[in-house]
């Protein structure tokens, strides 16, 4: 927290600010993939901030230094509802909180009727299965018994003395909930100490602790004074969302175009249209899909007969009912797995260059063979999948063998090293043994079988639409590519080079070379020098297809909708794009820890990847209509968020002004603005420029015409980007000093643009000393005041990005 003069008007952030409580909340946001906030499932940012500890910024550095902590933390959604049996607190779940009614004087009561009734047994139950685990544990180890979370857990778990009647009312009360302790219980039931002495004689139940859904979903009430919260660098959003969902007017900047893009698409767009636009967004995404359908469907091996192996498999499950067999003998395309290969330079032979041998760990494990064909010279390789007996393979195999390690190869034939000099000149096509190739090796696929019961027989719904019908279960394998795939990776590399001269023609194939830099150092040092060369034919067709499409409907949309709302339409199906070009190109992993494709920035870089998959580019299932589902899914989310701001502006545009340019230059009045809250650029930890440009040579495409201040360079602005770039400045000391002076400029700007008596909330996530001592000389000698700083423990511990950095905001 910071201050431009000597006002010493406190505020909540600086005077009693539950920093633990808010740490614990937003590990909770950041810990679970599948229940983020929407905002992370638009389109890809590389700093978004979590929801709870902005909405937290920017309120407790609104609200005055005497707010109630109670209050505060349940304006962040940080709130349990409770029922009293008997002066005995009772959390509720939402099924029951649906059912609490409110009289004349607004308080508010649960009318005990059967549901109800039922419910408070079922919790009465958990009780006393409570007080017998913690009975157990204390039995098993005295010490306990004096255990602070031991005490509180037992205190929570008495029993009601009376059960309430039907037909009565229970008094019900909001209060703060306490994610910090859950936390801590988490933790204590987790620990190996306590696991030891379960023993496992008991269970726990599947309850939630934390007693409310996560923080973000609940909406904030709306503040009655009209402030102005500027976010000089908004980057992907969240500072600003949250800002307008406490009713601020918001003025949200960014120098990268990228960035004002998705703030068009998450501050603007929801907010004016809401969730009518839904409908817009899918009906035109599927006709985009549509279209991508029949280019692709022709260099795509999707449907086939499963291989004599799985169909040994589907007969042994059918061992009682062989007849079904032939009705279930077909399986289906998920993904295709590819691997660097190069010659080797010692024998002539192929040299695949897999880091791991594994395919699966999650379920039924796999791994996969390379069979060599045994000759001395010029040998080949084939690739057989295998499911794993215990941890090996059928005849011994050991899935973590790999060909490459720390960049040196070995080859499977001579069993001679390949050096990493040589690897990276097959790779440039420097090298006299040839240009390496990227091989597909294994193909990811389902396919269908029977339930069956206990006898063998398969079993069938006896009841509904479906009755009579044989239910079945979705079984996943790996096999071999065979010459119907090869034949399409043919076909599809046919039909570019055919298509390759109308759409250069075009301008739509992003042949821009890729600049030398901090990030970008790495695909160059591998041979790929456009941006068009981070992607296989196959990938490259299907993304150029997709985006001509676009560009095709593209003047249909704006006409039946108008140009404001048509633009947002085209926003939205780009992001589809974008969402394809992130999880299909080469730079994406395969996670065999959990099968599944990782996108290309899954890591902030783009460093190289041995191996990498491919999605399906037609059908239901393809990974172009996981990639609209998933923006769809997104624009909802966002839109359910920013309803009750919609419904209050009652058809009114929203108060956000979303700015394009460098932080130190705005267009904002002097003295304008009431608070600054700001998540700064993370020094040398995110080269959003660099990054970024992977989308941007995209967007560029379809998006220039609709935002044309945006897409007038060839490439993203990285002279005027504040971060410390040792690639751009020359040297790690010089990055340091550019920092310090553009983030200088900066916070010169932002005290030009503040209230004499507004102050700036900065939130900053970084783990060095240099970083810190570079951020705090550009604000002291700026004339700031720094009043108050404090940790808030911000990050999942499970990030990639994140994971020993010292995270705090």
């Amino acid at each position: 927290m910071v201050r431009s003069g000597a006002n010493r008007d406190y505020r909540f952030i600086e005077a009693g600010f539950p920093c633990h409580q808010v740490g614990a909340e937003t590990q909770r946001e950041r810990g679970a993939s599948s229940a983020l906030p929407p905002l992370y499932y638009l389109h890809v940012w590389w700093a978004r901030r979590p929801l709870t500890p902005s909405r937290a910024a920017i309120l407790g550095s609104l609200l005055p230094g005497d707010t109630d902590p109670e209050w505060f933390l349940r304006q962040l959604g940080i709130e349990k509802v409770q029922a009293l049996v008997n002066g005995q607190s009772w959390t509720l779940t939402d099924k029951l909180i649906k059912r609490v009614i409110q009289d004349e004087s607004g308080m508010e009561w649960l009318p005990v009727d059967n549901v109800v009734y039922n419910a408070v047994e079922k919790e009465q139950a958990r009780r006393l299965r409570n007080l017998e685990i913690i009975n157990k544990l204390c039995e098993a180890d005295p010490s306990l018994i004096h255990h602070p979370l031991v005490a509180r857990w037992r205190q929570e778990s008495q029993p009601f003395s009376v059960l309430p009647a039907k037909g009565t009312k229970l008094a019900v009360r909001r209060v703060a909930a306490d994610p910090a302790h859950v936390n801590e219980r988490i933790e204590f039931r987790e620990s190996e100490r306590i696991k030891m002495l379960m023993n496992g004689s008991f269970k726990w139940d599947d309850e939630d602790l934390y007693g409310y859904t996560r923080a973000f979903e609940k909406h904030p009430q709306i503040l009655e004074r009209q402030y102005t919260v500027l976010d000089p660098t908004a980057g992907g959003g969240s500072i600003p969302f949250e800002a307008l969902r406490l009713g601020t007017r918001v003025i949200a900047n960014d120098l990268n175009p990228v960035a004002v893009v998705i703030l068009y698409a998450t501050l603007d767009y929801p907010v004016r249209y809401g969730l009518e636009l839904l409908k817009d967004i899918e009906k035109w995404g599927t006709r985009l899909l549509v279209a991508v359908d029949k280019t692709m469907e022709a260099v795509s091996s999707i449907r086939f007969k499963i291989p004599s192996s799985e169909l040994n498999v589907l007969k042994e499950h059918l061992k009682h009912c062989p007849e079904l067999v032939s009705c279930y003998d077909e399986g289906e395309v998920v993904d295709y797995l590819y691997t660097r290969q190069v010659t080797c330079p010692h024998c002539g032979g192929e040299a695949p260059l897999l880091n791991s041998c594994w395919l699966s760990k999650e379920g039924e494990k796999w791994g996969v063979r390379i069979v060599t064909d045994g000759r001395e010279k010029n040998g080949k390789v084939r690739f057989e999948p295998y499911r794993l007996q215990g941890n090996r393979g059928p005849n011994g195999e050991d899935p973590n063998f790999a060909t490459v390690k720390n960049g040196v190869g070995l080859c499977v034939h001579c069993r001679q090293a390949i050096s990493a000099e040589e690897i990276k000149a097959q790779a440039r096509g420097e090298s006299s043994y040839g240009r390496w190739q990227d091989r597909l090796y294994c193909v990811v696929a389902v396919r269908y079988q029977p339930k069956l019961d206990k006898d063998g027989r398969p079993q069938r719904y006896t009841s509904g639409d479906k009755a009579g019908q044989i239910k079945v279960e979705k079984v996943r394998f790996f096999r071999a590519p065979n010459e119907m795939d090869l034949q399409a990776l043919a076909e599809a590399e046919k039909q570019l080079r055919e298509r390759w001269p109308e759409w250069e023609r075009q301008g739509l194939i992003p042949t821009e070379s890729i600049p030398l830099g901090h990030k970008t150092v790495e695909p160059l040092r591998f041979g790929m020098e456009r941006w068009c060369d981070m992607f296989t034919p196959r990938q490259l067709l299907g993304h150029l297809t997709m985006v001509e499409e676009l560009n095709r409907l593209k003047p249909q949309i704006l006409a039946e909708l108008g140009p404001e709302k048509g633009k947002a339409v085209v926003t939205y199906l780009q992001f589809a794009i974008d969402k394809g070009l992130d999880y299909n190109s080469k730079q994406t992993r395969w996670e065999y820890t959990r099968g599944i494709v990782k996108g290309t920035f899954g890591r902030h870089d783009y460093s190289l990847k041995w191996t990498f998959g491919e999605m399906i580019f037609c059908g239901p299932n393809s990974g172009a209509a996981w990639a609209l589902s998933q923006v769809l899914d997104a624009y909802k989310g966002i839109a359910e968020l920013v309803e009750p701001l919609r419904q209050r502006l009652a058809g009114n545009p929203p108060p956000v002004t979303i700015l394009h340019g460098t932080a130190a230059h705005l267009d904002v009045p002097d003295r304008s603005v009431d608070l600054i809250c700001i998540d700064p650029p993370y020094y040398n930890n995110v080269q959003y420029a660099e990054l970024s440009d992977y989308f941007y040579v995209w967007q560029r495409r379809t998006l220039k015409d609709l935002y044309p201040e945006l897409f007038q360079r060839r490439l993203t602005n990285k002279t005027d980007e504040a971060v410390a770039n040792p690639a751009r400045d020359g040297s790690a000391a010089n990055a340091t000093r550019e920092y310090e002076r553009m983030m200088g400029e900066i916070f010169a700007e932002c005290r030009r643009v503040l209230k004499d008596e507004g102050i700036m909330t900065i939130m900053f996530t970084h783990k060095t000393q240099e970083a810190w001592e570079a951020l705090t000389r550009s604000l002291i000698e700026n004339g700031w005041i720094i009043t108050s700083s404090f940790p808030v423990e911000s990050e999942s511990t499970v990030s990639t990005h994140q994971k020993d950095m010292a995270a705090c905001c």
